[in-house]
């Protein structure tokens, strides 16, 4: 099974053993405005996660990972990296989420720097976007201080958002 770890973390392949905790937190007030894809139907989500789970990370080699606690192995929310059509082009995304009580302690910052640290030297990718709603203001501080740079207004999965971008050698 695929890992990363930090100082505080392990970033891994979830299983299915981690759907409850995943579903919980998708569901938390303050997340599931910026997860709308997440239905409410529990077992229908259940067949999506699984499916991801034997789908994704088998035939990319990446995709998006739970955030655990080291010391407690606790999910605390989801990060990782996708293909994704952005404007009809294909884009490696960058998406996360951290459940309410893990907030501002600087454990997205700390999950999201070791995957693109992980993009860039492992897989060996150079531009990397993310997606995100104008009005989710700490992504967009955590996306800024990643190195990522606001492009442009898009349109995905039918909601409106600003597309920030990430680039190892960007053009002059």
């Amino acid at each position: 099974m695929f890992s990363l770890e930090t100082e505080r973390l392990v970033i891994r392949e979830m299983t299915q053993n981690d759907f409850d905790a995943y579903f919980r937190i998708c569901h938390q007030p303050e997340v599931h405005p910026y997860v709308p894809h997440i239905s409410d139907n529990r077992d229908i989500e259940y067949g999506r996660f699984v499916s991801y789970i034997q789908m994704v990370y088998g035939f990319y080699g990446f995709g998006l990972w739970g955030i655990f606690l080291k010391e407690q192995d606790i999910l605390i929310g989801q990060a990782g990296i996708e293909s994704q059509i952005v404007d009809e082009n294909g884009e490696i995304m960058l998406s996360y989420f951290l459940g309410n009580n893990f907030r501002s302690m600087g454990y997205a910052q700390e999950a999201c720097g070791k995957i693109l640290e992980y993009a860039r030297e492992e897989l060996e990718v150079d531009r990397i976007v993310a997606v995100i709603a104008p009005d989710n203001l700490p992504s967009i501080r955590l996306a800024v201080s990643l190195g990522f740079r606001r492009a442009k207004e898009t349109v995905y999965q039918k909601k409106k958002g600003d597309m920030y971008v990430w680039q190892e050698h960007p053009a002059s």
